[in-house]
């Protein structure tokens, strides 16, 4: 009996010392610094806890990791989109390394909370958050894993715009080409003020339908004066519709969303 209750001490002693590790609390305090930083939207203080070697991932559906400047941009737009951000943690949580032993990373689930600035709704998001540290202490790894695309349907703004291409017979595939190149809709959806966009093929009209939803009806009309006055993508298009240039048709600015 001595012999079993010394050999179950040896293995407690065992795991115990195994998962540990001295960092543990220090970047505790600061993941828990970040997170009421963001609340404060001091984006300066939050940076001066990221290392430059950032790798973040984000909770938007086959979205490839992002670095430093990406994630501080992403910040930032947090910081413009609400007001009184608060997360309130369920629990905070040591991580491990794939041996099972504690490396002083830090993990989180709870809830935010706070206002979108421009719709006044109230947020309440459910989370879970981890962040890896290098040897001076700041964050090197982040991940986010939340509801980002019902986070953006429950709280954010409606400014839908419809565009309908009328395409030339035999000539769909020459334009979705266009639409897909580098400078199309992909620009299109990283052009400032796009939250969203899609795009389908009607055969029956051979008709192109792209449904894009913007922050607001300025930040659109400013990104289509710029494709009008400085891009070349309409123009690229044109001899594939039908009627040329009137074979675009676009309808904005709408107002009145709702969602059944």
């Amino acid at each position: 009996m001595k012999q079993l209750l010394l050999i179950l001490c040896c293995i407690t002693l065992f795991f115990s010392c195994k998962n540990t590790n001295p960092n543990y609390e220090r970047n505790l305090a600061t993941m828990q610094s970040m997170f009421e930083l963001h609340g404060q939207e001091d984006l300066d203080a939050q940076l001066a806890m990221l290392s430059k070697d950032l790798d973040v991932e984000v909770p938007m559906y086959g979205a490839e990791n992002i670095g430093y400047d990406q994630f501080a941009a992403m910040v930032k737009g947090y910081h413009d989109a609400f007001d009184n951000l608060n997360f309130e943690a369920s629990a905070w949580l040591p991580g491990s390394d794939e041996s099972g032993a504690f490396d002083g990373s830090v993990r989180t689930y709870g809830t935010w909370t706070g206002t979108n600035v421009l719709t006044g709704k109230a947020l309440n998001l459910k989370s879970y958050h981890y962040a890896n540290f290098d040897d001076d202490g700041l964050i090197i790894g982040f991940g986010d894993f939340f509801d980002a695309g019902g986070m953006m349907d429950a709280v954010y703004p409606k400014n839908l715009v419809v565009v309908s291409l009328a395409v030339q017979d035999g000539n769909v595939d020459n334009v979705m080409e266009i639409l897909n190149s580098e400078g199309g809709l992909p620009t299109t959806r990283a052009y400032d003020g796009c939250m969203s966009l899609e795009l389908t093929f009607n055969e029956a009209s051979n008709t192109i339908w792209i449904v894009s939803n913007w922050e607001s009806n300025e930040k659109y009309n400013a990104y289509l004066t710029w494709r009008q006055t400085e891009d070349t993508i309409i123009a690229s298009m044109v001899p594939y519709l039908e009627n040329g240039a009137d074979g675009i048709t676009i309808v904005n600015s709408n107002s009145n969303y709702m969602s059944y």
